[in-house]
């Protein structure tokens, strides 16, 4: 029962940030999922996953936290540092391995300052967990990550489709300039040649006066 809850709860934050573009407001979505998945985990008998979510919402509250780059580089490496003991300490087998994986891709995600960049992360990172889930029989954090996958998968869609659009726009653009000058620069020598033409005319006329 505390399990489905807390299930309920993860699944909610991983549906619901991909779609939000704030930074801040990303990050504490996904510090509750993540508090959230580390009760689960331990409600199911996955220290080293339960460890790696407590680790990832400490990570996400020094995001939001700490405004220096600087130190959050360095509180995120110690971070991993401490992840890598835990999952000794914790260690099960294969499920630990996924899960440290899939963690520290988590962690380069959330040092990303772009978003898109941040979902391409978790997705490179998402088919860990959806191993390790398997494993252990976690159906709720099965239904995240497939979620997490079609979500992320469409929003990056979405944002290359509409980088494409503006790219064959710009290049539209540049041809239209290209064109444009060089119907100024033909215009521009046929009146040349027609002066030159005048000039031609008035000599001859004037040679043939004289």
């Amino acid at each position: 029962m505390i399990a489905t809850a807390f299930g309920c709860l993860a699944l909610l934050c991983v549906v619901s940030w991909p779609f939000f573009n704030d930074y801040g407001t990303v990050i504490k979505i996904q510090s509750t999922g993540a508090a959230a998945f580390a009760l689960y985990f331990l409600a199911l008998g996955s220290p080293t996953a339960a460890m790696a979510c407590l680790i990832s919402c400490s990570q996400l509250i020094i995001s939001a936290a700490v405004r220096d780059r600087y130190v959050v580089i360095r509180l995120y490496g110690a971070s991993l540092i401490l992840l890598a003991f835990l999952s000794i300490v914790t260690w099960h087998g294969i499920p630990s391995a996924l899960a440290l994986t899939g963690s520290s891709l988590g962690t380069l995600a959330r040092l990303q300052t772009s978003t898109t960049r941040m979902k391409g992360f978790f997705l490179v990172g998402a088919p860990f967990w959806l191993a390790h889930n398997l494993i252990v029989g976690a159906l709720f954090a099965l239904g995240t990550d497939l979620v997490s996958l079609v979500s992320n998968i469409a929003n990056l869609s979405k944002f290359l489709l509409k980088q494409r659009r503006a790219s064959v726009g710009a290049s539209a653009s540049v041809t239209l300039v290209t064109t444009q000058a060089a119907l100024l620069v033909r215009s521009g020598q046929s009146k040349i040649i027609r002066l030159k033409h005048r000039w031609i005319d008035r000599d001859l006329l004037v040679k043939n006066t004289v």
